[in-house]
Formats: C-alpha cells, sequence, structure tokens
C-alpha cells in the first residue's frame, strides 16, 4: 500500500489539478460557480492527504526497520490514518456526486477525451494515450 500511494495517487491528484480542474475553472459558466467553489476544498483535501501520506510512510518504514513503534508513534499513525479515511471518504463522495456530473454537464465530449488520454499518458497506457478505448 505504501508503493499505491507513493505512486498512484499523486498521479490522482494530479489528473484533476493538472487536467480537470483548469479546464472546469476555464468554462467561465456563471451557472456552475457553487460547483467550481469545490475545486479549492478538493485542492486542500489533496494538500492534507499528501501531507498525511509523507508522514504515513515515514512511521511505517520505521516499524518495518525497527519492527514497532512506540506508543507515542502508534498512536499518530492511528490518527493519520483515521483522518486519511476521513479526507478521501467526502472527497470521493463530491467527486462522485458533484464534481464528476459537473464535469459530464460543463465539458464537452472532445475536452473530456483529451483529458483521459492526459491520465492514460501519466500512467504510459499506451493505446489510451493515442485515443484508443480500452479493452
Amino acid at each position: 500500500s505504501l508503493q499505491y500511494f507513493a505512486t498512484s495517487a499523486p498521479k490522482h491528484t494530479d489528473d484533476e489539478e493538472e487536467s480537470l480542474f483548469p479546464r472546469l475553472r476555464a468554462t467561465g459558466d456563471p451557472a456552475a460557480a457553487e460547483d467550481l467553489g469545490l475545486l479549492e476544498g478538493l485542492e486542500a483535501d489533496h494538500d492534507e492527504a499528501e501531507s498525511l501520506h509523507s508522514a504515513v510512510d515515514l512511521l511505517v518504514r520505521r516499524w518495518i526497520a525497527d519492527d514497532g513503534l512506540v506508543a507515542a508513534e502508534a498512536a499518530h499513525l492511528r490518527e493519520h490514518l483515521a483522518r486519511l479515511q476521513a479526507i478521501y471518504r467526502r472527497h470521493i463522495a463530491i467527486e462522485d456526486q458533484d464534481l464528476f456530473p459537473a464535469a459530464a454537464r460543463l465539458l464537452d465530449a472532445s475536452t473530456i477525451h483529451e483529458i483521459g488520454r492526459e491520465m492514460a499518458a501519466r500512467r504510459k497506457v499506451a493505446s489510451e494515450a493515442k485515443g484508443e478505448p480500452r479493452r
């Protein structure tokens, strides 16, 4: 799981902050102001999650190296993991209930396709980066 959060989580953040969010902001649609207001909170979630992941990574590596953690470190690890769980639970709900439906309303098919190509390129999925559908 350390590897996943070290490699995949940053790609998800980049998918949103480099591909999706700028295009949503560029629509300038006044009717979407409330939806666009969600972006700052999601970006703050990304920042907080990144910080927490760094702390968790350090503590878990220490746990492995030392075959355990002292009580205070174990408590911090539990706190960090609980906070990450809360962030992700809320973040994913906002994406599913608000952000992705807003993107479907505000962005045309070619823009959504371009975002998909950028996401595939981040993951080096050759067929999708060229615009071919996944099989």
